[in-house]
């Protein structure tokens, strides 16, 4: 399991397997956000087992929407649209952008046990930040049922169950979702989980058993 939070976590504990592909609605999943969020809520129950709540934050460029559930479709876009621009003028853009703005600004995670905080601490860089927060945020709501229309409203909930069948483990997922509009283009994003992880009722994954996609 990938630390994303103690990185001086022990290093048997790094050995031991994640999840391969996750479950909803019974759609089979294995995209950043679907080994992600299982991810942290693992270590959070390793390291952490009085958490009652995960709280993430970031401020965040852009509305959500669509699109960003599969950014490869985005980046293979911009490829094509670079290769018909002038190098030199990209580059001195981008260099002018990054010294104006500076690079990604880290994402904020609270560990809550009731009213007790645990951990205020900033997530890795190399993890996530917040230009990668709200393509792990869409998913959330994709997997709720939410509409499109409304992934940007000023407040959200949703719920989801969540299978990692490899492992036997079913996932609970309450999220509450804050946009707060702090200028143009610019948002406060700020989720709050409550979740539960249980072996109950797993089906199991003929796939997975075989050891095949």
């Amino acid at each position: 399991m990938a630390s994303l939070i103690n990185r001086k976590r022990d290093t048997t504990l790094l050995d031991k397997p994640g999840i391969q592909w996750l479950f909803v609605r019974g759609v089979r999943y294995s995209n950043t956000a679907a080994k992600f969020w299982p991810s942290l809520i693992d270590e959070v129950r390793e390291d952490f087992s009085d958490c009652s709540m995960i709280e993430l934050a970031a401020s965040t460029p852009a509305d959500l929407g669509p699109e960003q559930l599969f950014p490869e479709i985005a980046l293979e876009r911009d490829i094509h649209h670079l290769l018909t621009m002038d190098m030199e003028e990209v580059m001195r853009n981008t260099l002018a952008e990054l010294e104006i703005l500076g690079p990604p600004s880290s994402v904020q995670i609270r560990l809550l046990s009731g009213e007790e905080e645990l951990l205020s601490s900033a997530l890795p860089l190399d993890c996530i930040d917040a230009e990668i927060f709200p393509f792990l945020i869409v998913w959330l709501l994709e997997w709720a049922g939410i509409p499109e229309s409304q992934w940007n409203n000023e407040f959200l909930q949703g719920d989801i169950t969540a299978e990692d069948r490899t492992r036997r483990l079913v996932y609970q997922i309450s999220f509450s979702l804050k946009n707060s509009h702090l200028s143009e283009g610019l948002y406060r994003r700020s989720i709050s989980l409550v979740y539960s992880v249980n072996a109950e009722g797993v089906r199991p994954d003929p796939s997975a058993l075989l050891g095949t996609l």
